[in-house]
């Protein structure tokens, strides 16, 4: 399995068949990570973690050589005293992310935990604080501010247990998280947003105004985007109970175009108050999602 194509290593279909979160986020991350040159250097006293792109005014001794030898661009060496910050992964286990559609091998849930458990595994490597909070219409689970020992097992057992259920209350599960996340921290935000539509851009800018970053995981079942149904089927919402028949395909182009203005408007929100945004649907690969979070990342160093 470690010699499987990076597509295939990140693929859903692989991932959801392992069922120990612990195992999936080594194998996906460590597979992500094994293209990149590492090094055992020590700097400061601490250990080596990652590289970033040189900027002005970095120390040049830090400059890796060998690494500009061969990539044509300046990389410096960032030691682990240096990275130290708190992540958040705040996930939403609402109803609505228990959905599998017809041809998914995952529910959202399920594919915002491997997610999760990949970036907490990223986050215990780079020396971070971690800190996971799920929630629906009460905080599921909730990382106490002391935490630090042991939280990657936590982390993992946690995302296995949970059984996604009830109604999304987003406001009361961000007031926990920034409790935990301080002055100087990243939170990682899964839902599908699906009724946050009029609240999300108010709770972005007020993670903003307090000078924390953020990066919005909007994950969406296949189904729900193109709405792929031929026959007249009820639909029933998973929170409200609310029911709707209706022929699929005579409401198809209207559908698709709501939704796609829903999924514009998450984004903007973000966009106008400097958070970023990621879409991603629960059969595509993790490697844009683990991107993104490195990316992040490194522009908070």
């Amino acid at each position: 399995m470690p010699d499987a194509p990076l597509s295939e290593l990140l693929s859903p279909a692989l991932l959801s068949r392992i069922a120990d979160y612990g195992l999936l986020s080594r194998l996906a991350v460590d597979g992500y990570m094994s293209g990149l040159h590492r090094s055992t250097a020590k700097g400061y006293g601490s250990e080596f973690v990652q590289y970033r792109g040189y900027s002005s005014g970095d120390d040049p001794k830090y400059i890796d050589w060998k690494l500009y030898a061969r990539r044509g661009k300046l990389y410096t060496k960032v030691f682990q005293e240096e990275t130290t910050m708190r992540c958040a992964l705040l996930i939403d286990a609402s109803a609505s992310m228990a959905y599998r559609g017809k041809d998914a091998v995952c529910s959202k849930y399920r594919y915002a935990a491997m997610v999760a458990a990949c970036f907490a595994y990223l986050a215990q490597r780079q020396g971070d604080r971690l800190g996971l909070f799920v929630y629906a219409d009460d905080m599921l689970y909730a990382t106490a501010r002391g935490q630090r020992e042991g939280q990657l097992r936590r982390v993992t057992e946690q995302l296995s247990r949970v059984k996604p259920a009830g109604v999304a209350y987003h406001d009361a599960a961000l007031v926990q998280v920034e409790e935990f996340l301080g002055r100087r921290g990243l939170l990682v935000w899964f839902s599908d947003f699906h009724g946050a539509d009029d609240g999300l851009a108010r709770q972005v800018r007020r993670l903003r105004a307090a000078h924390r970053d953020c990066l919005v995981c909007q994950v969406l079942d296949r189904d729900e985007i193109d709405l792929p149904f031929a026959d007249t089927l009820r639909f029933v919402d998973s929170e409200n109970g609310d029911e709707i028949t209706t022929a699929p395909g005579e409401v198809c182009a209207d559908y698709q175009e709501r939704m796609q203005a829903f999924m514009a408007g998450i984004r903007q929100d973000c966009l106008n108050n400097n958070t970023d945004y990621l879409l991603t649907a629960t059969d595509e690969n993790l490697a844009d999602v683990l991107g993104a979070y490195l990316h992040r990342r490194e522009a908070l160093l």
